[in-house]
């Protein structure tokens, strides 16, 4: 099975650091690209991307998971 990713794109200035507002994430590498070239345009110094792997987990999995850590009858939940 393959899993999908994603390309992280932000851009930069050399004494400022990232500006978390450019963040974007595409799925596509070729629109990553195409989106480091705009920032440059934009006047950021440097540009960052990163491909991330991205792990699906379904709800109704993250429900059980909580559902058995309730082991009060008033639905306290509890470490253990």
């Amino acid at each position: 099975m393959t899993l999908p990713r994603a390309y992280a794109v932000i851009g930069g200035w050399d004494y400022e650091g990232e500006d978390f507002d450019s963040l974007r994430l595409f799925d596509y590498h070729s629109a990553a690209v195409a989106y480091t070239k705009e920032l440059k345009d934009q006047g950021y110094d440097y540009t960052k991307m990163e491909m991330r792997h991205i792990e699906q987990i379904p709800a109704l999995e993250e429900i059980l998971q909580n559902a058995s850590r309730v082991n009060t009858k008033d639905g306290i939940h509890t470490p253990w």
